[in-house]
């Protein structure tokens, strides 16, 4: 009877707050969840997101990963926690006090508070006066804790013992327990929420209660545990309170909330929902008229003027009602009709199956069907007409009504805004939208998204949104597959105002070995791994929990691929590499927020074989082994190149006297086929210029004779015509003037062309003797010869010969002579010859320059050698020759002097005199400037 005097007073209080709050979300934890037992004692949190529970096997944690357990020395019940103001957490059971520390791995363990005294019972209460601990056993015996000292506490200390019956949960609000009853939460002392076993929780028999202090209260029951979000932005209502089926529609009409679901229709009513008489159909819309409430079913129009009366209106299937001048539109199976209020009914467009009536600013109608057909009239047109979305009729669409006007939006649009499945315009102007899933709420005005809801709305992002009510500007109702979600707008949530926190809770080698517990600052790197320790499983957590929206995680290794976000808690590494490693973990709560990355550094050894000093030592046995085969290979090739050595010195000495023997034949063979090849070459000159030269020979010998006949006849035919031309002279006086005159310019006449015929004679006959000197026979006569004596007997000929010129025009003719003999093979005439014939010529172009310009006249002879030549250098300052004809100096008959001064033979002799020696010859010159004449000759060897 009491419990229900307490429920009942409950509702009653807690109806001023029923519709816009629902009921929190919460969760519930089984003994098969948590494996441990079912009853437990007392609960407690700490800053770290750890929850601590007093449990019949022991303390229970949870570090929002997984449950642990620890147990008491004898494994016994916890029967109370407390939290003191440093943040240990304190434990009290039968004949047991003491609390939980961590040792160096962050694992926690219970440590026993008692050194000194001991007491007897089970101990049910925990507190703080000043710097001692105070507890009270079942019995009302109470005892202090002072340094490990236990001593019996004064009645008067056991009245300072806190009053734990209201948590205070911030925001005005308090959370009570009640015995047997639920949780109560208090708003300014009256009930605004009381959450029992018929909203879901495991358990009304609670038996403490904690607050996290991040929207999160935490309670222990007999039949498990449970945690509540409170305070919180978000509260529902589904089948636990009253509402069943998939929710379509929702209304504020008259005072009462009404919901319209797959399953009929529903009215909240205190905490609790009922369905309406008869109403067991799905409501596809609602709306508000000034006769009642209209509500489109699959069964027919209804017309709601009383909470529990239903007037069927028709039994058509309505999918959608509009109130219009003088009666509502209405969407049916058949067509859109317009019901008048005079009872009339009229068909007013064939499509079928409207789902939205829509009437813009200039009373033009839009329909929108089951879908995504659109047809719209404005109000001068008779009929409606389809609205074709990207040039396609087939191609659905959706009516989006905002601020400004009704938007059409194609299916495969996405300016201005994305195609949506729901779209509702609330009092202030504001759209309020889904994806093309139902998904993903968010809001826009006048064209811009409103990003005050971003984070708030992303908790609820998951939930497939069929209706909403915007109600008095502060709570925004959704309905869906999930019941009713009831989102305080203005609500500061203290979940989303506290920054979430990431955690790496465990590290576990091989599913069991704890290398790190997860309690107390974790290190920066892990011990150093054995190579056989390669199987790793992290756990992580965020530091609260989060009911409406499940966190999502996301790790990666070494810098790899970050891993898909999902919930999964765990990160498994089975089989890892030796080496170095940085695992890393990061978190995104229901809001969005994504936390920094945690980071663990670890290593795996490798294994003894494969370490650095197993390298070295396989290095020196390789080593070793390559130093021992190397010196046996050495060895025995040591042995074969000393016997390879004496074969390869007697094979040498042989092959070295062969080797002489043949080079001695090569030398000999060698020479002898230059010899031959000389003689050869020698031979067919000399029968070529012997046949010449014998042709020639002839024909000069014929020529000759007569031509000294023409120059002597013309020669004493002037004398006789200088004797005639002295007796016509004579005989002038007896002689007409005329005749005379005439007879001596034919004496004249005649006297230049004997002249003429004995120059032209003359030079006739010197190209004649020209001829016959190049025919004469010059390969005899060789010898060795001194370059330096023949230079010097043609220095002393050069003097006496030219000595008129060299005083008439000072010409300078130094000769550089080696003291030393350069010794050739030659004739000495012809050698002498060649050389006075270039000095010969370098006089004359002395001789021609100096009779032009004013300067100082030089011809200088040197004489060098070397290993293999010697080298005569003529080299004059004189008029030079041109560069055009510089290469047929050499020509025969070719000269630069006049016809009468030279046959033009003299360099020809020359350069053939130099070549039958072996020797060439090369001019260099540079017209007015110099010419240089460089005759090279093979020196005499031994």
């Amino acid at each position: 009877m009491n419990k229900r005097l307490f429920i009942l007073f409950a509702l009653l209080t807690a109806s001023t707050y029923s519709f816009t709050q629902g009921i929190p979300f919460l969760r519930n934890f089984s003994a098969e969840e948590y494996q441990a037992h079912n009853r437990n004692f007392d609960i407690t949190t700490d800053d770290k997101g750890f929850v601590y529970v007093a449990n019949f096997e022991g303390l229970l944690y949870y570090d929002q990963a997984e449950w642990r357990i620890i147990h008491t020395p004898n494994i016994t019940r916890v029967t109370t926690l407390y939290r003191d103001r440093k943040g240990t957490i304190w434990a009290g059971g039968y004949n047991y006090l003491g609390f939980i520390e961590s040792n160096d791995k962050g694992e926690l363990m219970l440590h026993n508070a008692v050194k000194k005294g001991n007491f007897q019972g089970v101990v049910t209460r925990i507190w703080e006066n000043g710097n001692q601990m105070v507890f009270q056993l079942e019995d009302g015996y109470g005892y202090t804790l002072s340094k490990g000292e236990v001593k019996e506490a004064s009645q008067r200390l056991l009245e300072t013992a806190p009053d734990n019956e209201f948590i205070d949960i911030g925001f005005g609000l308090k959370a009570q327990t009640t015995g047997a009853n639920g949780v109560n939460i208090l708003s300014n002392g009256q009930t605004a929420y009381l959450i029992t076993e018929d909203n879901g929780l495991c358990s009304n028999a609670i038996n403490k209660l904690a607050y996290n202090g991040k929207g999160i209260l935490w309670g222990a029951t007999n039949n498990g545990l449970f945690c509540i979000a409170v305070p919180t932005t978000y509260t529902h209502a589904t089948a636990q309170e009253g509402l069943r089926g998939e929710v379509l529609s929702i209304i504020f009409h008259e005072g009462t909330l009404y919901v319209g679901t797959a399953n009929g229709l529903f009215f909240m009513d205190g905490k609790f929902f009922r369905q309406v008489a008869d109403m067991t159909h799905p409501c596809w819309q609602m709306i508000t008229t000034p006769k009642g409430l209209l509500v489109a079913t699959s069964n027919g129009l209804y017309l709601m003027k009383e909470k529990t009366v239903a007037e069927r209106l028709n039994d058509h299937n309505t999918m959608s009602v509009k109130e219009a001048q003088g009666g509502f539109y209405t969407g049916e199976s058949e067509g859109v009709f317009m019901n008048g209020d005079n009872g009339r009914r009229e068909k007013i467009a064939d499509l079928e199956r409207v789902t939205h009536i829509y009437i813009d600013k200039k009373e033009t109608i839009w329909l929108q069907n089951l879908y995504g057909i659109i047809w719209c009239k404005k109000q001068a047109e008779k009929a409606f007409h389809q609205v074709v979305l990207e040039g396609d009729k087939t191609v659905p669409g959706m009516i989006v009504p905002t601020n400004k006007e009704l938007l059409t939006i194609s299916a495969n649009q996405t300016a201005p805004i994305p195609y949506p499945q729901m779209a509702y315009l609330d009092k202030d102007g504001a759209t309020w939208l889904t994806n093309s899933d139902g998904r993903g709420l968010y809001c826009i005005k006048d064209g811009i998204k409103d990003k005050r809801f971003t984070q708030q709305l992303n908790a609820i992002s998951e939930y497939n949104v069929r209706d909403m009510l915007f109600f008095d500007r502060d709570r925004l109702i959704l309905g869906g597959d999930f019941g009713l979600i009831t989102y305080k707008v203005k609500f500061s949530d203290p979940i989303l105002d506290s920054s979430p926190k990431l955690f790496i809770r465990s590290v576990k080698l091989n599913g069991d070995s704890i290398l790190w517990g997860g309690y107390g600052k974790m290190p920066s790197k892990l011990q150093r791994l054995s190579s056989d320790e390669r199987n790793l499983e992290f756990t992580f957590a965020l530091d609260n929990t989060i009911l409406i929206k499940e966190t999502r995680y996301r790790y990666r290794l070494n810098n790899q691929s970050w891993s898909a976000w999902d919930n999964e808690q765990e990160a498994k590494f089975p089989s890892l590499e030796p080496g170095r490693y940085t695992f890393e973990v990061q978190a995104m709560d229901a809001y969005g927020q994504v936390t920094q990355a945690e980071a663990l550094k670890f290593e795996i050894q490798r294994p003894f074989y494969q370490r650095w000093y197993m390298m070295i030592l396989y290095l020196v046995v390789v080593g070793i082994l390559i130093y021992l085969l190397v010196r046996f290979r050495l060895h025995r090739l040591e042995k074969e190149k000393m016997r390879l050595e004496s074969i390869v010195q007697e094979r040498t000495a042989e092959v070295v006297k062969q080797k002489d023997e043949i080079e001695e034949k090569s030398k000999s063979l060698e020479q002898a086929l230059k010899d031959l090849g000389e003689a050869q070459h020698e031979l067919i000159r000399q029968e070529k210029m012997a046949t010449a030269g014998k042709l020639t020979q002839g024909l000069i010998d014929r020529i000759l004779n007569p031509m000294n006949y023409i120059n002597n006849f013309s020669k004493l035919s002037c004398g006789l015509l200088k004797d005639l031309k002295a007796n016509i002279e004579d005989e002038e006086e007896h002689m007409d003037k005329e005749n005379f005159e005439d007879t001596l310019d034919v004496l004249e006449m005649l006297s230049q062309n004997l002249e003429k015929v004995e120059q032209h004679g003359l030079n006739t006959t010197r190209t004649l003797k020209a001829m016959e000197e190049i025919l004469k026979d010059r390969t005899g006569g060789k010898m060795a010869i001194d370059l330096c004596s023949i230079l010097r007997q043609d220095e002393e000929m050069l003097h006496n010969y030219f000595k008129e010129k060299i005083a008439a025009f000072n010409i300078h003719a130094p000769f550089s002579i080696p003291e030393t003999s350069v010794n050739i093979n030659g004739n000495p005439e012809l050698i002498s010859m060649t050389i006075m014939s270039i000095l010969g010529n370098a006089m004359y172009a002395l001789e021609k320059k100096a009779a032009r310009t004013q300067y100082t006249p030089e011809v200088a002879v040197t004489l060098t050698q070397d290993d293999a030549l010697a080298t005569i250098t003529v080299r004059d300052n004189g008029i030079g020759i041109e560069e055009s004809i510089i290469d047929k100096v050499c020509d025969p008959f070719f000269t630069t002097k006049p016809t009468g001064e030279a046959a033009g033979i003299g360099l020809y002799l020359s350069h053939e005199v130099i070549q039958d020696h072996g020797g060439d010859i090369q001019i260099a010159s540079e017209k007015d400037n110099y010419t240089i004449i460089t005759i090279t000759l093979p020196i005499l060897q031994n």
